[in-house]
């Protein structure tokens, strides 16, 4: 029963995020934003599968519902967040509000991993789940978000596809 909840919750913590992407106009154009949200995505589904599929610590549960609430999850929750720590990183904010927003970020993905876990969307097969991993994993997360939205708005800029 609590992962089919879970599973509704996300799905409309999913839409009400994806009617906040038209707000981080302000900071990426409509180009830049789609293909940064299809790599952020992308980028934070591939972190979650390396990091549960060689060990023995969180994986997904195999029934229906589970398997959709990881795919919102990490497909559309945690990188349209990611992509409004990427609009932080533009923004005019001072260093420490920019550090504290991708910590934020950062803390925010493994106090959802310890809600799935304890929802049963997620489980582990080992004794106990230490997420120091998890938080290393994301933080490189930030850091080639970074890098990319950097990467991207120089070759949009250079293609004439941005002004």
């Amino acid at each position: 029963m609590l992962p089919t909840v879970t599973f509704f919750f996300l799905l409309c913590l999913s839409v009400l995020l994806l009617f906040t992407l038209k707000r981080l106009k302000a900071w990426f154009t409509s180009i830049e934003l789609l293909l940064a949200v299809m790599f952020a995505s992308y980028l934070c589904q591939t972190v979650f599968y390396t990091l549960s599929s060689p060990y023995e610590r969180l994986s997904v549960v195999e029934q229906h519902f589970p398997f959709w609430t990881v795919r919102l999850q990490y497909g559309v929750v945690l990188a349209i967040t990611l992509m409004w720590v990427m609009a932080c990183f533009r923004s005019r904010a001072s260093l420490v509000h920019k550090l504290n927003c991708a910590f934020g970020w950062v803390l925010f993905v493994v106090l959802c991993e310890k809600a799935l876990l304890m929802a049963g969307v997620l489980e582990s097969q080992a004794a106990s789940w230490y997420p120091s991993l998890d938080m290393t994993a994301y933080m490189l997360v930030v850091i080639l978000m970074l890098s990319f939205t950097d990467w991207l708005r120089r070759i949009l800029l250079k293609e004439g596809l941005m002004r």
